[in-house]
C-alpha cells in the first residue's frame, strides 16, 4: 500500500449516527451485495430483512404493496432485490435495482408453474416512485414466463444491469437453456426501440452475466454492449454487440477466454485508458490460476486500436494465490485528476479482502498497482471479503475527486473518498558556486544550497490555500566514504529540515569542503528528496473535509540532484585529458636478446634495480592535461622482494607497490623511480622475471595499458670435455679389400666406439712439482699462468715448449701429447692405442689436470725425457683388463688367436635342439 493512500476510508454522509464506519445493513439482510453510487447523496432508510442495502429501502416498499396486490401472480421472497444496482450518473439521477430471483406464478392449486424470469426497477433520486416518468413506469420485464427453460421463462433477467442518458439494458444468462441473452432499450423523442442476443443454441454459456453500454468501443458514435459469457467452451468470453435489423443484437467481435474454468467475463469494465477517445476494455478472470508461479486470479487488458481489438491482451494483471483477484471490476474516474481514467480491482477472498487501485498512462493501463487498500486497515469495524462489489467514478464530497464505494458480504458497506492531490510546481534546487576553488573556500563559507518549493492543487481549485508542510533531506557525497563536504554547523554531509507552505518560499544551507580532499576530478553530487508531512489521523464518525489531508502527487519525482564541479585546469569543458606515458628498465643488465634483457646469474647476485621514467606530455592539442590520483601499481613476482624505492617515501609497499605520483599529475611533468628489489627467489631454474607496471588516473585517457618489465635469466657454466675410457685398443686383420668393393659399411671393418664425458669445470688444480713435496712458503703454488693458444695447426699434441717458471716449484715436469704411429701387435695385424697419460703424485705433490677453467700451458720445459725421469709408466696389457663400452662384435667378425678365421660350430648329436646366443663382449 501507498504510505500516502489517495483513497481514504471515511463515513458516508448518513441522516442519522451510525454505530461503525459505513453503513450497517438489517440482520439477516444481504447488505452490501452489490453497491452503487449516484450524484447527490446516500440515504439509509431502514427495512426488513432481504432488502437492498443503501438503495433499496423504498423499492422494497414498492414491492410489499405489489406483494398485497398481486398475492398469486409473483413470488418477490427471496427474490434478491439489489442482486444489481446502478446510478444513471447525471441529471435526474435515476436509480436502477433489479431482482434476477423475481417469480412469476403460472395458473394456480396443483398445477401452478413458476418461472423466475427476474425483474429490474428503476425510481428517482430520492427513492421515490414518480408515475409521470415512464422510465419508472415502464414494467421493465423482458422475459416471457409463458415459456419454458428452451426459450426465455428461466432467463433470470437483472443478473447484469445498467443505463445511460437514453438506453437501459439488462443481462439475462438462464435465457435458452442458460446460453444467456441481452436486452437492450433505447429510448428517443417519441420510440422505444428494444434488441434483444437471438438463440444460437448454445447452452451453458451464460451470456449476460456481466454487460456494459458504452459509445466509442467500435465505432465513434455507435452504442455497444459488451456483455461476458464465463461458460463458453468452459474458458469463458467476451462478447462485444451492435444493434442489427429487425432489433437483433450482432455479435461484432468474440474475446475467447486463456484457460479452462477462469471464469473469464465475470467482471468487466469500459474505460479511456490512454486517452485517445477510444474506449479500452478491461476483463477479470478470478479463478485464474497458474500453480507454480502462485497466481489467483486475472485482469486482462484490451487496448482499442482505433475501433478494433486484439485477440491477444496488451497486459495482464495476476493477483496471489486464492485471492480472487478480478472478482469485481470498476472504473473510477480519474481520481489523480492527472488526464487517465483509473481502474478498482477487487480480491475478496485475500486475507479480509482488498481493492488494487490501477492508474494509467498515455501508454495505457500501469502493471503495478498505486495503492491496495485491505479491509484490516478500516479501523475498528471487522470486515470480510472486502471487494466483493465496486463503483466508483462520482464525486460524493463535492471536492472534484471521484469517489469509490467498496461492498463486501459482512454486512458493511465502505465509501473510499479521494483525498486532494498536491502538485510541486517551481522546485528550484541551485549550488552556488557552480564550480568550486578550493583555494577560495572558508572554514564558515564554500558553497551555498538555495531551496524553493510551490504547489497547486492537482484539480485546479483556485481556492484551495491549506497549509501544508515538507520535509526534505539533503545528502552530498551519498556514494562516497568518507564523504567529502559537510553542512555549516554539523559533522555530517546530511541535513534534515522542513519547508512550510505557503509561508515559505525559499530556504538556504552552507556546505563546507573538508580538508585533505584527494579527488578533485569527480564532482560533488548533492541529492534532494521530500516527502509530504502528514498530519495525524483520527478516527470520527460521520464525513469532514479531507483538505488537510492531502497526498502528493506519486507521478512525480520526489528526488532532485545537482552537482558540484572543482575548478581544474583542464580547458573549457572541465574536462581532464591526460597523456600518461611510462618506460621501466633495469639499471645493471646490459646485454638483451631481441629487446629484452638478460641477467647473467651468479651466486653474486643479490639486488636488482628497476628504473622507470613517467611523463605527461602532450602528444596532440587536446591531451596532456592534468592527470587527477595519478598512480602506479607494482606488481612484483614471488622470485623478487621489494626493499626500497627512490625517492624516498614515494611508494608503499604491501602485497603490490603503490606509488603516488601526484593529485594532480600537471601538465609536462616527469618523474623518475627507482625500485630496488632483492634476488631472494631467483633459482636454477628461473628462467625469467616478470614485473608489470599499471599507471592508472582519474582522468580520461584511453589508451593506458599495463606494461611488462620482463627480465630474462641466463644461467651459463664452463665445461669440459673428456674421452671416459682411458684406454681403447682394436686389433684389425682379415682380407685385404679395396674400396670399390665396399659395398656395405662393415665392409670398411671393425666400428671404433669412443665414450666422450662433459662435465662441469672443477677448481683449478695445483701445478705438479717434481723433487720437491712442499713449496717454498709452505702451500700448494698456484696454477700457472695461461699461456697463449697455439693456432690448430700447432696443437701441442707432437711438440713440447718451456712453461713458465715459477718461485713455488722445485722443478717444473716437461709434458708431452704425441699420438703413436702405432705398436706391434699379435701375429698377422696392427695395433692402435688411443693417447692417455697416467700421473702418478706422491702425496704432497701437485699434479695439473687438463680442465676448461684452467687449461694446461701450451708447452713444459722439458728437465728430463718421459722415460728418465721414471715418472711416467706404460701400463701393460696383462696388468689392466681391457674395457669395452656397449661394442658388438658380429659373430662373423670374431678372429681366433693367431690371426685364423672363426671356426664353424657343428651341432653334438645329442643336442635336440640348437640355438646361436647373442653375445656382446
Amino acid at each position: 500500500p501507498s504510505p500516502l493512500p489517495a483513497l481514504s476510508p471515511r463515513c458516508p454522509r448518513v441522516p442519522r449516527p451510525v454505530p461503525q464506519c459505513g453503513a450497517t445493513a438489517p440482520p439477516g439482510g444481504h447488505g452490501g451485495h452489490c453497491t452503487a453510487l449516484r450524484g447527490l447523496r446516500v440515504r439509509v432508510p431502514e427495512g426488513p430483512g432481504g432488502a437492498l442495502f443503501g438503495f433499496s429501502v423504498a423499492l422494497h416498499r414498492e414491492t410489499e404493496r405489489r406483494e398485497r396486490n398481486e398475492p398469486d401472480k409473483a413470488i418477490i421472497e427471496d427474490m434478491w432485490l439489489g442482486v444489481t444496482v446502478a446510478s444513471q450518473r447525471q441529471p435526474p439521477g435515476r436509480v436502477l435495482a433489479c431482482a434476477h430471483r423475481y417469480t412469476r406464478v403460472l395458473w394456480s392449486g396443483a398445477e401452478a408453474q413458476r418461472r423466475m424470469v427476474g425483474r429490474c426497477y428503476v425510481r428517482g433520486n430520492d427513492l421515490r416512485l414518480d408515475l409521470g416518468d415512464e422510465w419508472q413506469t415502464y414494467h421493465n420485464e423482458m422475459c416471457n414466463a409463458n415459456t419454458d427453460t428452451d426459450e426465455t421463462g428461466m432467463c433470470q433477467m437483472g443478473t447484469s444491469a445498467g443505463f445511460s442518458a437514453n438506453i437501459i439494458y439488462f443481462g439475462a444468462p438462464g435465457a435458452y437453456n442458460w446460453q444467456g441473452t441481452d436486452y437492450m432499450l433505447q429510448r428517443e423523442t417519441w420510440d422505444l426501440h428494444d434488441f434483444s442476443y437471438p438463440n444460437t443454441r448454445n447452452g451453458n454459456t451464460y451470456i449476460g452475466y456481466t454487460a456494459e453500454v458504452r459509445s466509442a468501443v467500435l465505432q465513434r458514435d455507435a452504442v455497444t454492449l459488451v456483455t461476458g459469457a464465463p461458460r463458453y467452451r468452459h474458458t469463458g468470453a467476451v462478447l462485444l454487440l451492435s444493434r442489427g435489423a429487425r432489433q437483433a443484437l450482432n455479435r461484432s467481435l468474440l474475446l475467447p477466454g486463456p484457460q479452462v474454468g477462469s471464469y473469464f467475463g465475470s467482471a468487466l469494465a469500459l474505460a479511456d485508458l490512454n486517452n485517445d477517445g477510444w474506449q479500452d476494455l478491461v476483463v477479470g478472470a478470478p479463478y485464474y490460476f497458474e500453480r507454480k508461479q502462485e497466481v489467483g486470479g486475472a485482469v486482462f487488458v484490451y487496448m482499442n486500436e482505433a475501433g478494433g481489438f486484439q485477440q491477444l491482451p496488451s497486459l495482464v494483471l495476476t493477483g496471489p494465490s486464492y485471492s480472487g483477484f478480478g472478482f469485481a471490476l470498476a472504473s473510477i474516474g480519474d481520481i489523480n485528476q492527472d488526464g487517465f481514467q483509473d481502474i478498482a480491482v477487487g480480491a475478496p477472498f485475500e486475507g479480509p479482502g482488498k481493492v488494487y487501485i490501477y492508474h494509467s498512462s498515455a501508454e495505457g493501463l500501469r502493471d503495478q498497482p498505486r495503492q491496495v487498500i485491505s479491509g484490516a486497515e478500516l479501523g475498528p469495524t471487522r470486515i470480510k471479503t472486502f471487494g466483493y462489489s465496486l463503483s466508483g467514478g462520482l464525486d460524493m464530497d463535492g471536492n472534484s475527486y471521484p469517489d469509490l464505494l467498496v461492498g463486501s458480504l459482512s454486512e458493511r458497506v465502505v465509501l473510499l473518498r479521494a483525498r486532494p492531490v498536491i502538485n510541486i510546481l517551481d522546485k528550484t534546487f541551485t549550488v552556488t558556486p557552480s564550480k568550486v576553488d578550493p583555494a577560495q573556500c572558508t572554514p564558515k563559507s564554500c558553497m551555498t544550497v538555495t531551496l524553493c518549493f510551490s504547489y497547486n492543487q492537482s484539480a485546479g481549485d483556485p481556492n484551495y490555500s491549506e497549509r501544508i508542510t515538507l520535509q526534505y533531506t539533503l545528502e552530498a557525497d551519498k556514494d562516497r566514504h568518507p564523504p567529502r563536504v559537510r553542512f555549516s554547523g554539523s559533522q555530517s554531509a546530511t541535513y534534515t529540515g522542513d519547508f512550510s507552505m505557503p509561508d515559505t518560499r525559499c530556504q538556504t544551507q552552507e556546505l563546507l569542503l573538508l580538508d585533505n580532499v584527494r579527488d578533485k576530478l569527480h564532482p560533488i553530487v548533492l541529492s534532494m528528496n521530500y516527502s509530504l508531512l502528514e498530519r495525524p489521523r483520527t478516527f470520527q464518525l460521520g464525513p469532514h473535509s479531507l483538505d488537510a489531508f492531502p497526498v502528493l502527487n506519486q507521478d512525480q519525482s520526489h528526488e532532485n540532484e545537482t552537482k558540484i564541479e572543482f575548478q581544474k585546469e583542464c580547458g573549457s569543458d572541465n574536462q581532464c585529458y591526460s597523456n600518461l606515458q611510462l618506460r621501466s628498465s633495469f639499471v645493471t643488465e646490459q646485454n638483451q636478446v631481441n629487446g629484452t634483457q638478460v641477467l647473467q646469474y651468479s651466486r653474486d647476485v643479490r639486488k636488482l634495480h628497476l628504473s622507470i621514467n613517467i611523463t605527461n606530455v602532450p602528444s596532440a592539442p587536446w591531451n596532456g592535461e592534468d592527470a587527477h590520483e595519478a598512480l602506479l601499481n607494482v606488481t612484483v613476482p614471488p622470485s623478487l622482494l621489494p626493499s626500497s624505492v627512490r625517492p624516498s617515501g614515494a611508494c608503499t609497499f604491501g602485497d603490490t607497490v603503490l606509488c603516488e605520483l601526484g593529485n594532480p599529475f600537471k601538465r609536462n611533468q616527469r618523474a623518475e623511480l627507482t625500485i630496488t628489489f632483492e634476488a631472494i627467489g631467483i633459482m636454477l631454474d628461473t628462467r625469467e622475471v616478470e614485473v608489470w607496471l599499471d599507471l592508472s588516473t582519474q582522468s580520461t585517457q584511453g589508451d593506458l595499458q599495463p606494461v611488462l618489465a620482463k627480465l630474462l635469466v641466463d644461467y651459463s657454466i664452463q665445461s669440459s670435455l673428456s674421452i671416459a675410457s682411458s684406454h681403447i685398443q682394436s686389433y684389425f686383420s682379415g682380407t685385404v679389400v679395396g674400396e670399390s668393393a665396399m659395398k656395405q659399411e662393415q665392409d670398411v671393418g671393425s666400428p671404433l666406439t669412443f665414450d666422450f664425458q662433459v662435465s662441469r669445470a672443477r677448481r683449478c688444480p695445483d701445478p705438479l712439482t717434481l723433487g720437491s713435496r712442499t713449496t717454498t712458503n709452505g702451500g700448494r703454488p698456484p696454477c700457472p699462468p695461461r699461456a697463449p693458444r697455439a693456432p690448430p695447426g700447432n696443437a701441442p699434441w707432437g711438440r713440447a715448449a718451456a712453461a713458465p717458471s715459477s718461485s713455488s716449484a722445485s722443478s717444473p715436469l716437461p709434458l708431452s701429447r704425441r699420438v703413436p704411429q702405432g705398436s706391434a701387435g699379435s701375429p698377422g695385424g696392427s695395433r692402435i692405442a688411443a693417447p692417455f697419460a697416467l700421473l702418478f703424485a706422491a702425496s704432497g705433490v701437485s699434479v695439473p689436470v687438463p680442465d676448461p677453467l684452467c687449461p694446461l700451458p701450451d708447452a713444459l720445459s722439458p728437465l728430463c725425457p718421459p722415460s728418465q725421469c721414471d715418472f711416467f709408466q706404460r701400463t701393460r696389457y696383462y696388468r689392466i683388463m681391457p674395457k669395452y663400452h656397449a661394442v658388438r662384435i658380429r659373430q662373423e667378425q670374431r678372429y681366433q688367436p693367431g690371426g685364423l678365421l672363426p671356426r664353424r660350430r657343428r651341432k653334438k648329436l645329442w643336442v635336440t635342439k640348437w640355438q646361436e646366443p647373442d653375445k656382446y663382449y
